[in-house]
């Protein structure tokens, strides 16, 4: 009297993922940043080259070697913002 046990109902591989919902202003939020980060490394270039040609600061000087570390981490930032998001 075994009886057989009713089949296993067939799992599909993968389901498709949902859409992300848009947030509204999304995009231009991104570009703000990009615009913002990319100026700001320009500027404090700009401000190491004024302290270290016109000023004649030596390059191991805080007032050259602060914005140049700045602009590096803005960079870093802008860099981070164009990557894809995983």
């Amino acid at each position: 009297m075994s009886a057989n046990p009713p089949p296993l109902p067939r799992v599909k591989g993968r389901l498709p993922f949902a859409q992300k919902p848009r947030t509204p202003g999304g995009g231009a939020l991104k570009r703000g940043s990009i615009l913002l980060y990319g100026a700001l490394v320009i500027v404090l270039i700009g401000v190491a080259f004024y302290m270290g040609w016109y000023e004649n600061r030596p390059l191991t000087s805080p007032y050259v070697v602060a914005p140049i570390v700045g602009a590096f981490w803005f960079a870093l930032r802008l860099f981070m913002s164009l990557a894809p998001r995983a």
